[in-house]
């Protein structure tokens, strides 16, 4: 069996958007377990990991369209580091993916609360929620995002992924959240 690990988005980019994928299903099913056991900021946490995981994908699975017409600088910044949507790259990104009409500005953002949320709790001065009640919101707002993912990654799209969705949609039930 081969040794799991870095996998190089170039030498295998269907295999890293899968993996990215699942990521962000799984990240947002951990989120959900989290909330019921009342860890907020764990919840949190996992449900900007799931965003950011499927961002990633969404880069990845564009990143031909995303470097169309940049400057070099930019070029190589997506192609040595914004293939990872790391944190400080999220906003820029997310508008990048806007131009291609991948919408992800609003979730972007209400992940990037999120994080803020889940490294600070619910210090007035630090984040931008007032209480754990809005912060639940979101969360639940981010897997709802996630559930819809698929329309995105039609071409890799199978069982396994859908076997996730299913069970996202089975526990947002359980908490007596409608999807829509």
């Amino acid at each position: 069996m081969g040794e799991v690990g870095y996998l190089d988005y170039r030498s295998n980019p269907g295999a890293y958007v899968y993996a990215k994928v699942l990521d962000g299903l799984v990240e947002a099913r951990l989120a959900l377990e989290m909330l019921d056991r009342g860890l907020m900021q764990n919840a949190a946490a996992k449900a900007f990991m799931s965003v950011k995981s499927i961002v990633s994908a969404l880069v990845v699975n564009n990143i031909s369209k995303l470097i169309e017409g940049k400057p070099d600088r930019e070029r190589d910044w997506y192609e040595n580091v914004g293939y990872s949507a790391p944190i400080t790259g999220l906003i820029g990104i997310s508008r990048d993916l806007g131009r291609l009409g991948i919408d992800v500005d609003r979730v972007v953002r209400i992940a990037l609360s999120l994080h803020r949320f889940s490294y600070n709790g619910l210090d007035p001065n630090l984040v931008d929620y007032r209480n754990l009640h809005e912060v639940r919101g979101d969360v639940l707002e981010v897997v709802k995002w996630v559930i819809g993912v698929e329309v995105l990654f039609k071409g890799i799209w199978d069982d396994r992924l859908s076997r996730e969705v299913e069970e996202l949609r089975a526990l947002l039930s359980r908490q007596g959240v409608n999807e829509g």
